[in-house]
């Protein structure tokens, strides 16, 4: 990363998806305890670990720099949002895998999501809803989904159990992402919580940009 006093949350989250969100999993990877959010703090880079609960569940900290070598993908890691503290959120899908999100308009959180999760070409995504699915090809793809009366899409990178995440479920469910109307928002994980001040989204404008590229991609191959 740059120097802290040039850092900013552009630079951030630019960062994460270069390398950091890999350096991330090498974390997750040695943790005694599944690791279910990490935060890096913008204006010092410091990284924290939060496992999700079990022996070894305390909190872990480190300077960015001590992250191990980025090996392999970001697997089912996204970037949630802007923390009240400064700090960029991150959570692993494949530890934290019932998530819902609550929101008047769930969809855009929902595609911020999948845009990031379909730059692992690992990821499948499944969707019951005909606007978070791409016409290209089958890796974000509608489909009838068995028990899926509310709007949900699945992902599946072939490492077991697939994430199911379901917008505005009928029943709360503990796992879940609260937006309010001005783009801030609560993340609940268990016992644990984080203030959002700002809640990533993809506007019906850029969703469908990215949906001509990968269409036009996909005609192209």
């Amino acid at each position: 990363m740059t120097a802290p006093s040039e850092v900013t949350v552009a630079d951030t989250i630019r960062w994460l998806h270069d390398e950091g969100l890999v350096r991330l999993i090498g974390v997750g990877e040695r943790s005694s305890a599944p690791v279910a959010a990490y935060t890096v703090a913008v204006a010092t880079g410091e990284v924290s670990a939060y496992p999700s609960g079990g022996i070894g569940a305390a909190v872990q900290s480190f300077p960015a720099d001590d992250l191990p070598y980025p090996n392999g993908t970001s697997r089912r890691l996204v970037v949630v949002g802007v923390t009240a503290q400064e700090t960029v959120l991150v959570v692993d899908l494949s530890v934290a895998y019932t998530l819902a999100i609550n929101a008047s308009r769930p969809e855009p959180v929902a595609r911020a999501w999948l845009m990031q999760l379909l730059l692992n070409p690992d990821n499948t995504v499944s969707t019951n809803s005909g606007g978070l699915a791409v016409s290209a090809g089958e890796r974000c793809r509608q489909t009838f989904i068995p028990g899926g009366s509310a709007t949900l899409f699945t992902v599946d990178d072939r490492r077991p159990p697939a994430t199911t995440v379901t917008l505005n479920p009928v029943a709360e469910s503990p796992d879940r992402l609260e937006v309010e109307s001005d783009g801030s928002g609560e993340l609940y994980i268990g016992s644990r919580f984080w203030q959002l001040r700002l809640v990533l989204t993809v506007d019906d404008g850029g969703w469908a940009l990215l949906t001509e590229q990968l269409e036009s991609a996909a005609e192209s191959a």
